[in-house]
């Protein structure tokens, strides 16, 4: 190992140097004082941008009246509103067959075109949807059934 420097007390040395030629002290100036060019110029020097001043868009009355009414409509019939992502639909499956679908999913997601989790349930889920209706309904779409109508709980054994 090598030895430990002699002088690296004074490596660590905090107390301020005086330096042999002292620096004038900075003037500080109101920049309400200067015109507008020097501000400028003095501002481009140290190589801050200066921003431009916020203008307000123009308002196109007929897209705004228009806005308004869509809200107004929503407002009073929310159930018809614009969603941005489809409802979500929760189920309870055992952790087991849980990591089991993740990772079908995972491992086939190039070769079967998945994108998601959620893309590869609804295409499963209404696969079956499909079977069942051409097995119980000729084909055709069962009644619609809103998530109010289902049974709640757990089902009876």
């Amino acid at each position: 190992m090598s030895e430990p420097l002699e002088h690296s007390a004074t490596l660590f040395d905090l107390e301020p140097v005086e330096s042999a030629t002292p620096k004038p002290a900075a003037r500080v100036e109101d920049p309400k004082e200067q015109d507008g060019e020097a501000a400028e110029q003095g501002a481009l020097d140290i190589g801050i941008a200066i921003p431009t001043p916020f203008s307000e868009p123009e308002v196109d009355e007929e897209v705004e009246a228009e806005a308004k009414e869509v809200n107004e409509d929503v407002l009073q019939h929310p159930e018809s509103a614009p969603r941005k992502h489809p409802n979500k639909v929760s189920f309870y499956q055992e952790p087991e067959d849980t990591a089991r679908l993740r990772g079908a999913v995972l491992h086939t997601m190039v070769a079967e075109g998945h994108r998601s989790l959620s893309q590869f349930v609804i295409r499963a889920v209404m696969k079956e949807v499909q079977r069942l209706e051409e097995k119980y309904n000729d084909g055709k779409p069962f009644p619609a059934v809103a998530a109010n109508e289902m049974p709640q709980g757990r089902p009876q054994r």
